[in-house]
């Protein structure tokens, strides 16, 4: 039995990157899906156009997730097409690299807002749409669950460490029948820094971790993160 047939994903940042590919990957296994995005719309048509050729009641909603009135809308519009939400995942984020000191006030707060306030205001409006059952996914990054340190990086490390604190707060606090887990990526393939002797990630290593906690295996399964790195520690440097 396909516990995914006719389930309703919705995928932040699903224009493009790993976002498109666990959008694809949802609808291959019978999910109707909603594609989030912002700014890409040519390549969230393309998404979903691709999506559609195995899911046909799939939509995309334009929504800024780091504006909680955004969300809200999207939700709504969500809401009047599927009447619920079963399955979201997080996986708008944004990146920086340079030296703490050199980092601005507004560079700071775009990324905590982006990997961390957008996610922070999607659960919520999930979780009040979810009827009896419910998947929330958080997009991590490798160390986040350890309070990793590292150079050039660190407001990421702040926001996804943050991240991990939700996701851990959520799965204790929800309802029976709705979990919360994240999955933490390496080195992905699309990663814009790439440190030397780092395995790279595909994103099909990502989208199968996914699938695990979205299949009946996990149903026990609240409040864990997958960390997908190969093997590669990134601690300290």
């Amino acid at each position: 039995m396909n516990s995914l047939k006719n389930r309703v994903a919705l995928v932040t940042g699903a224009a493009k990157g790993l976002g498109k590919a666990i959008a694809l990957e949802l609808a291959r296994n019978g999910s109707v899906v909603i594609v989030n995005y912002l700014r890409s719309e040519k390549e969230s048509e393309e998404t979903l156009t691709a999506i559609r050729k195995f899911s046909k009641g799939s939509i995309k909603i334009k929504a800024d997730v780091t504006n909680e009135k955004e969300v809200e809308r999207m939700f709504s519009e969500a809401a009047k097409k599927f009447g619920k939400i079963d399955i979201l995942i997080n996986n708008v984020g944004n990146f920086i690299y340079k030296p703490i000191d050199k980092v601005s006030s507004d560079e700071f707060r775009n990324i905590i807002e982006n990997n961390l306030f957008s996610a922070f205001y999607c659960c919520k409006k999930a979780i009040s749409t979810m009827k009896g059952y419910g998947r929330i996914i958080n997009i991590g990054c490798t160390g986040c669950d350890r309070v990793t340190i590292r150079k050039m990086t660190s407001p990421y490390y702040i926001a996804k460490t943050g991240l991990w604190m939700l996701t851990k707060s959520l799965a204790m606090e929800t309802t029976k029948g709705i979990t919360v887990n994240m999955v933490s990526p390496g080195v992905l393939e699309s990663s814009v820094v790439k440190p030397e002797n780092s395995e790279i990630i595909k994103f099909s290593d990502i989208t199968n971790a996914i699938m695990f906690l979205l299949s009946e295996k996990s149903e026990k399964t609240n409040g864990a993160n997958i960390e997908v790195s190969g093997g590669s520690v990134l601690g300290a440097d």
